[in-house]
């Protein structure tokens, strides 16, 4: 199909409201209108036909984007997160849709793709190879628009997608602006990461075509020969420079750096040696602190079935919506077995001293990571949330509201589906983050 024909499929009354339903329905965000879902439902039909007039004659006009501030840690800046406007997410989403479909060869891999490459590639090398680790500096804020809009231009020539496009990413963030910033794509909409991948797709193939060359988002690793790793670095740095682009100068506690292999590096949460690939200290901590969140709320509930739930959500993970949720997920690619029986133990001392052992036993990281690595398709261990008959909705909702089964089982049909689905969608957001952000 051509993008006019993608872009004709995706922008149809009935494309978006099933966007609307499939996608943001569900959610609490609210852009800088204050407009949440459950009141743009009750106008979408009207909306939604203005926004497509409003698109089809190229006068449709993002709001200024609601901003966010994530912090990053001790003495860093923290990131800029855009947050649209319900209307504008439906149409964002749309045109994601759209792009991805003409870019469907650029999209980016999961970062356990690129774990299992750079473990297999590194394992029979010797220290006469070093990790070249790139750290690009405000990659989101520094991409040029007219560098993107030419690779965009590349294979799409729908002038009312392409002036979406622009206007997407011209659209300010917190604070409305007269005049149109050259350059930056703003963080956290539905297109910042395909327009991210659609920038680099220059820069990538020479560096695919030259070296041993990894690139997820900022984080750049290539493993080289030590006595060129030097030259490459400041290859890169400079073909970075050429696209706008820089890269943290090597610095004592930077993430640019050259390493002996056999030193290991971090990346993508994982620690990298030739011999072993372990969850990264920090990735590690993070989910002990998570473990012990959950069990602080304990000590201010006395729905003790809740906390065994939560906590072996935060175990397991999921599946839900069709896809693969949670930290055992994201590092099903370590081989440090002896690390997780430690994270086993250290949850089987916290469920004790909490005084929990009477309510259960928390399902282990260890069993979970040999179902997920062996046994998913036949799986039972870990949930999987797309499949719950009704007794097994009601089960998981009596436990986590406080509510009695057979109480629940005489809910009406879609309450007890809208119910699950809220909970789930909750559970689901903070195993996100349990893993977020990476780098």
């Amino acid at each position: 199909m051509t993008a006019r024909e993608h872009f004709d499929r995706q922008f149809t009354l009935e494309n978006l409201k099933k966007i609307f339903k499939d996608r943001i329905a569900h959610t609490a965000t609210s852009g800088k209108d204050g407009v949440s879902p459950d009141a743009f439902q009750r106008v979408i039909d009207s909306e939604l036909s203005q926004a497509l007039t409003r698109i089809r004659n190229g006068t449709y006009r993002f709001t200024t984007y609601r901003q966010k501030l994530v912090l990053k840690g001790a003495g860093k800046a923290p990131r800029e997160i855009s947050i649209a406007t319900v209307r504008d997410r439906i149409i964002l989403r749309a045109i994601n849709n759209v792009i991805i479909e003409c870019f469907s060869d650029k999209r980016q891999a999961a970062p356990h793709h690129y774990i299992h490459e750079i473990s297999g590639l590194i394992k029979p090398l010797s220290n006469d190879y070093s990790f070249v680790q790139i750290d690009v500096q405000n990659f989101y804020p520094n991409i040029i628009h007219e560098l993107l809009m030419q690779r965009v231009r590349s294979r799409v020539r729908t002038h009312e997608l392409l002036s979406l496009i622009e206007t997407a990413i011209q659209t300010p963030t917190g604070t409305p602006s007269p005049q149109r910033l050259p350059r930056g794509i703003p963080q956290g909409l539905s297109i910042s990461n395909i327009l991210s991948a659609i920038y680099m797709i220059r820069f990538d193939e020479m560096m695919q075509s030259r070296h041993s060359y990894f690139r997820y988002v900022d984080d750049i690793l290539v493993v080289c020969k030590t006595d060129s790793a030097e030259k490459t670095f400041a290859f890169i740095a400079k073909q970075l420079e050429k696209i706008g682009l820089q890269c943290h100068p090597r610095a004592e506690f930077s993430k640019s750096k050259i390493v002996p292999l056999n030193s290991g590096v971090d990346y993508l949460g994982y620690s990298i040696k030739p011999n072993i690939i372990s969850v990264r200290k920090s990735s590690y901590r993070r989910m002990m602190e998570t473990i012990m969140g959950v069990l602080t709320g304990a000590k201010h509930t006395k729905n003790n079935k809740r906390i065994l739930r939560r906590l072996n959500i935060k175990i397991t993970g999921c599946i839900f919506d069709q896809k693969r949720r949670g930290w055992m997920f994201f590092f099903s690619m370590t081989t440090d077995i002896k690390q997780l029986r430690r994270l086993d133990k250290f949850v089987e001392r916290a469920w004790q001293r909490a005084g929990m052992q009477r309510f259960g036993r928390p399902k282990t990281f260890v069993k979970t990571y040999y179902e997920v690595r062996y046994r998913l398709d036949k799986t039972t261990y870990i949930p999987r949330f797309d499949e719950y008959s009704k007794a097994q909705k009601a089960s998981l909702i009596a436990d986590m509201m406080g509510h009695e089964v057979a109480g629940v089982m005489a809910w009406p049909q879609d309450r007890i589906d809208r119910t699950f689905a809220k909970i789930v969608r909750k559970e689901v957001a903070q195993l996100e983050n349990d893993i977020t952000p990476i780098s």
